[in-house]
Parts: C-alpha cells; sequence; structure tokens
C-alpha cells in the first residue's frame, strides 16, 4: 500500500467520484511526482478485480486526474480474445500484456464500454499486444499453423489497426512475466530486460490483415 495514505485517500475519492466504483490504491512502478512535484501517480484497480490494474496521474490536492481505467478494461477485453484463440488451437504455455493509448473518452460507466465502439472513433489509438510463449512448446506447433491461427484471430475478431509483438522465451520469463503484471501496471525497464534474448517478431497489423507473409513469418520464426 502506499506510504502516504492521504495520496490514496485522495485517488480513491476521485475514482469513486468517476466511477462510482470502490478502488484499491497500490504503490506506482513510476514513483511519484513529475520534475514540478505537482503531481502523484497510483496504480488503481477496481476491489471487485484487482488484477485489473491500471495508473492514473492525480494532482496533488486531488484538483484533477488522468486515468487509465477505461483503456484496461479494453485491453482485458483484447486479453480474453486472445487468450482464448491461442489456448484453443495453440498451447496453455504463455503470457499476454495488452496497451491500449490513453484517450479521454469522458465513459464514466464501465458498462458502455465497448471495444467496437471505441476502436472505431479513436482508430489511430496505439494499441500493441504482447505474447510471450514458452519457445520449447512452440518448437513443437508448426510455424503455418501458428501464422493461420493469427491471421484467422485479427481477421475475424480484432479487425482494426495494431501491432502484434510475439517472443518466443523461457517458461521461466513467461511465469516471472505474469507476476510482474500482479504488481505493475505498465511495463518498465526491468521487464525489458526480463525479455532480453528472447527470439522476437513484430507484426504491423492495418485493419485486421497481418503485414507480413507466410513465408517470411516461417522465415524469422526460427524456435529452437
Amino acid at each position: 500500500m502506499l506510504s502516504k495514505p492521504d495520496r490514496a485517500d485522495i485517488a480513491k475519492k476521485l475514482l469513486k467520484e468517476k466511477y462510482n466504483e470502490d478502488f484499491t490504491v497500490f504503490t506506482s512502478g513510476k514513483g511519484y511526482g513529475t520534475l514540478t512535484n505537482n503531481t502523484f501517480t497510483v496504480v488503481a484497480a477496481p476491489k471487485d478485480n484487482e488484477d485489473l490494474k491500471f495508473e492514473a496521474e492525480i494532482e496533488k490536492e486531488g484538483d484533477w486526474m488522468i486515468d487509465e481505467y477505461v483503456q484496461a478494461l479494453l485491453e482485458d477485453e483484447i486479453k480474453k480474445i486472445v487468450s482464448n484463440k491461442i489456448k484453443n488451437e495453440l498451447t496453455d504455455d504463455f503470457f499476454i500484456k495488452v496497451y491500449i493509448g490513453w484517450s479521454d473518452t469522458k465513459i464514466t460507466n464501465k458498462n458502455s464500454v465497448s471495444l467496437d465502439a471505441y476502436m472505431k472513433k479513436q482508430p489511430n489509438v496505439p494499441v500493441v499486444i504482447d505474447v510471450l510463449f514458452n519457445k520449447n512448446t512452440m518448437a513443437n506447433i508448426d510455424s503455418k499453423k501458428e501464422y493461420e491461427v493469427f491471421a484467422d484471430l485479427f481477421a475475424k475478431d480484432l479487425p482494426f489497426t495494431s501491432t502484434l509483438e510475439i517472443y518466443y522465451t523461457s517458461m521461466d520469463v513467461v511465469q516471472k512475466s505474469e507476476e510482474y503484471f500482479k504488481k505493475h501496471a505498465e511495463a518498465y525497464d526491468d521487464f525489458d530486460k526480463m525479455v532480453e534474448g528472447s527470439l522476437e517478431i513484430g507484426i504491423g497489423i492495418t485493419n485486421g490483415k497481418l503485414n507480413i507473409s507466410s513465408s517470411e513469418f516461417i522465415k524469422q520464426r526460427q524456435v529452437k
């Protein structure tokens, strides 16, 4: 929990006023404040789902707040879609982290959050999907099949512009990544160091179409 309860109280109050929900407030991965010391940043989550962590930047007296709760709800929706596809057609040995760039949606009711509506209104907001695979498991899965699974996933279920980053790494790193995001809402340098040395394939996606051919994907995917 935060070392300064008054900051936690300010964050809880502002989030409650905005969304009419109760939130738990955790310490922030970025620490507090800015160069002018007039803001602080917290990691928060709704009390009924403390895995749904997000960041909020708050003016130190509580005069204003910029939070990423709506983005966290949308990220969770994407994560569930991708996870179900991978579990059903590839493997259980993976971890997913989704990032959606902040945009002022004016939404204050989580029940009105819609991925389809959001992407139509905010088509240029960055969306990045990180998938970490256990390389030992993926070495036994056909490269062409993996490509076809992702091509089908984005064409049918996520037909917007985004970026897919695939990491083939050890199961230890997959598990450590999962533990990391139980504490953090965003990735920082220490997470980047965790995935150093992994085979990485970055794929741009435009309106649900992968910007890489099957043959090029297979060429890059030399999993051992």
